[in-house]
């Protein structure tokens, strides 16, 4: 009997250790404020549409200005249904800060705005008194354009040499969650007077 004993007391330290480690991960993953922790595939179900290919661009900015940048308006190309998670963009230069993301819609702003002043300036819609859908997944339906799209405020802290680039998209299509690269250039140069004041 001690010898059939033994045995089942050191299992079930392994035991409960396993449990800690599964629940750990579940947190991890599940844990509210956290994202896009763990492992995610890689998805091939969005296409950015023409966005993906153009060269938007800004070369008058002044340090200090604001504005607003839009990712490509996402369509999905497969023949389910999936959920829009998240946006950002994957490369941001010295010289420039994404201060936030939001998700707004296309009707709201009477299509897409691709580089517009903070604060509703010279008769462009003001992107932060709009609702924001960005924290809560945006269904898109198979073969369709989504009529939502991510927009980043992005801050000219001081002289930039290099450009915006690469949109980074979450997904969820059925139980699995997807990331997925897509092509986004924004130039934005500092103006003749704001360039001269720090030379």
């Amino acid at each position: 009997m001690r010898a059939s004993s033994t045995p089942s007391r050191k299992r079930l330290p392994l035991a409960v250790a396993a449990a800690v480690a599964t629940l750990t991960a579940l947190w991890v993953l599940f844990a509210p404020g956290i994202r896009h922790v763990g492992v995610d595939a890689e998805g091939h179900a969005l296409d950015g549409n023409l966005q993906s290919g153009m060269f938007v661009f800004n070369d008058h900015a002044q340090i200090g200005s604001e504005y607003w940048v839009a990712l490509p308006p996402v369509s999905n190309t497969s023949k389910k249904p999936l959920m829009l998670l998240d946006a950002k963009i994957t490369h941001v230069p010295k010289g420039l800060k994404v201060v936030e993301y939001r998700a707004v819609s296309a009707k709201d702003t009477e299509g897409h705005a691709l580089i517009i002043s903070t604060g509703g300036k010279h008769g462009m819609p003001d992107l932060a008194k709009l609702h924001d859908y960005a924290g809560q997944p945006i269904e898109v339906k198979s073969k369709t354009e989504s009529d939502f799209y991510y927009s980043a405020r992005v801050r000219v802290t001081g002289r930039v040499h290099e450009n915006l680039t690469g949109c980074r998209f979450w997904y969820r299509q059925g139980s699995t969650k997807y990331h997925q690269d897509l092509g986004c250039t924004t130039e934005i140069r500092l103006g003749p007077h704001s360039r001269s004041r720090i030379e």
